[in-house]
């Protein structure tokens, strides 16, 4: 035997006779010790069903002869190269198909191991050796220890009583057994389908008559699992393992979560925007689709290679979504759906097409609700206008009411099966009231009062029958104020004047008194309230620049004085009160106040 130390040299024409006589088994089998070479390992990481470069590169291209092997694998190999072809005499089944050569010219020396498909049972060490044309000996290149892991849990949400499939491929349809378990099931197992036919005498009884294969032929490897009528009781995580020909175990191929909850509901008003969250397992998103099943097969939003495609979008939704975030980072999916109706009611779902798996999985499920916001509109206007007092119900509705409480038994406007009933109608309203849209769609039942009076002054009730409890549900409530339109006063003043904007109440009998002007949004110009002043809402520009004529507001005299003006302070002013025994701000004048500079 040759003496390791001496690290003995084959000869070309030794080498060229052992070929001859034994073929290149004998070689790799007996020749491996007459070299080493130190080699530093690597640690490559994978997810199962990712294919894998194992990187190699001889020192020259005249390689003479490649193996990359294996410990375990019991004297086969991974891959045997000798003379420009593959030689897989003594390859190890599990990779048949499934290793090649990165360059099979091996330009440069490059001869890197491409292995697809890999499952944990790849995990392992391996080597890379080659025979050299100048040294006819073998020498270690590259170590390598591959540590093949299953890809993180896919987690798939359902709801009590839908259809689920839970996603599995093989690498081909050379399977001869698939079988869908749950660790939580002990011995007995979801699904068992061996050499074409179901095996259920392992399986537990509460998947009976409820599991299938999406498709039993296993066509391109797939091996997906529909599960049907899922309840709380079926959530878990399901693993799928495949045996394919010439193989003596079954493989895992994937693991996947299953919860099944009852939805989230959001509960919402009308007029707000409303964020539907929803996040993908990662952000390889080709396709992305909201939808809500009442729709009759249109959808609520679809999103494909970064575009919005209208097409089949229920028209409701037009211009009233978007996504919360157009690059979906993070997988983050959520929609944005605006200016929300009691007719946006409904369960939302999200589906999304991953790139990897080529399939549509869903994300989130949400049951949105609806409301008109709880409590009073109040609405104020000036006599003959007309007026809309909005109100939004559900769909179908058979019987609809405007009702004022001081009308006794007498109503505002009935509608019933798509016609005015006139018969109990007040005589104040007769022809002066409409729906805003007869046909009430989308469940708009607002309505139209023309010509308004003081007289129309009042709490109004919007009111409908509902069919499943055969009783009345007031949907709105709205408190309309009709005042005899003032007139406009019109000062005009220098810079740095004082100015006193006249206003008188009927009486004194009132607790608050705002001046407002229109361009100053939410804030005011003077609020006197609680027997004080409040300057919390007050425009920073009035700052010590204002006060009442009478501090004391004898015979309603709410005038106000505007200290050193400035040509900012040119605009409409409105006096309002709020008097003892009400609610509501009555407007008692309005002031137009133009400020020129001094000496115009």
């Amino acid at each position: 035997m040759t003496d390791l130390n001496n690290k003995h040299r084959v000869g070309p024409e030794e080498l060229q006779d052992l070929e001859m006589a034994a073929g290149p088994q004998w070689l790799c089998a007996n020749l491996l010790f007459v070299m080493f070479v130190s080699a530093d390992e690597k640690i490559i990481p994978a997810e199962s069903g990712q294919d894998v470069t194992l990187t190699c590169r001889a020192t020259n291209k005249n390689i003479y002869t490649l193996e990359w092997s294996r410990a375990d694998l019991g004297g086969k190999n991974v891959l045997f190269y000798w003379k420009h072809h593959f030689d897989p005499a003594n390859q190890h089944p599990s990779f048949k198909n499934r290793v090649d050569l990165k360059d099979r010219q091996m330009k440069d020396g490059d001869v890197s191991l491409i292995l697809k498909d890999v499952t944990i049972d790849d995990t392992g060490r391996y080597e890379c050796r080659v025979v050299m044309e100048q040294t006819r000996s073998w020498g270690f290149i590259s170590i390598i220890n591959l540590r093949v892991v299953v890809p993180p849990d896919k987690i798939i949400p359902a709801e009590p009583g839908q259809d689920v499939t839970l996603t599995s491929q093989a690498p081909n349809n050379n399977i001869t057994a698939v079988k869908w378990s749950r660790a939580d099931l002990g011995d007995k197992n979801v699904l068992l389908y061996r050499d074409g036919k179901f095996e259920t005498d392992n399986q537990h009884p509460s998947f009976k008559n409820r599991v299938d294969l999406q498709d039993r032929q296993m066509k391109a490897g797939d091996v997906s699992l529909i599960l049907k009528n899922v309840t709380t009781a079926d959530t878990g995580t399901y693993e799928c393992r495949v045996a394919q020909k010439s193989e003596e175990r079954m493989k895992l191929r994937s693991r996947r979560s299953l919860i099944v909850a009852e939805p989230k509901t959001l509960p919402a008003e009308s007029g707000q925007n409303v964020t539907l969250t929803s996040r993908a397992p990662n952000k390889n998103i080709y396709t992305l689709e909201w939808s809500r099943a009442d729709l009759g097969g249109k959808n609520v939003l679809f999103y494909q290679k970064h575009h919005f495609d209208p097409a089949n979008q229920h028209p409701s939704f037009k211009n009233r979504v978007d996504l919360k975030d157009r690059q979906m980072k993070d997988g983050d999916v959520s929609l944005i759906l605006k200016d929300v109706t009691i007719n946006d009611t409904g369960r939302y779902e999200c589906h999304v097409f991953m790139t990897e798996t080529r399939s549509w999985e869903v994300t989130s499920f949400i049951n949105l609700r609806v409301v008109d916001p709880p409590g009073q509109k109040n609405i104020t206007a000036l006599s003959g206008q007309d007026v809309t007092l909005t109100c939004r119900a559900q769909k179908k509705i058979t019987v609809l009411k405007w009702s004022r409480a001081d009308l006794g038994s007498e109503y505002v406007l009935q509608y019933h099966d798509n016609q005015s009933v006139p018969d109990d109608q007040h005589p104040s309203f007769k022809n002066r009231v409409d729906l805003q849209d007869r046909e009430m769609k989308d469940g708009d039942v607002s309505l139209i009062l023309k010509d308004v009076t003081t007289n129309d002054t009042g709490t109004y009730e919007c009111g409908v029958f509902m069919e499943e409890t055969r009783s009345w549900e007031v949907i709105s409530i709205i408190y309309l104020t009709v005042v005899d339109p003032p007139d406009q006063k019109n000062i005009t003043a220098e810079s740095g004047q004082d100015v006193t904007l006249t206003c008188r109440a009927p009486n004194n009998n009132f607790i608050v008194v705002e001046w407002s002007r229109a361009d100053l949004g939410d804030e005011y110009v003077f609020v006197y309230k609680d027997e004080g002043f409040h300057s919390n809402s007050q425009h920073p520009s009035f700052k010590n620049r204002v006060d009442l004529q009478d501090r004391q507001m004898k015979d309603g005299d709410v005038s106000l004085i505007l200290k050193d003006v400035m040509i900012n302070d040119t605009g409409t002013y409105k006096c309002r009160v709020v008097q003892i025994g009400t609610e509501h701000l009555k407007l008692i004048n309005t002031t137009y106040l133009h400020v020129d500079p001094p000496g115009e």
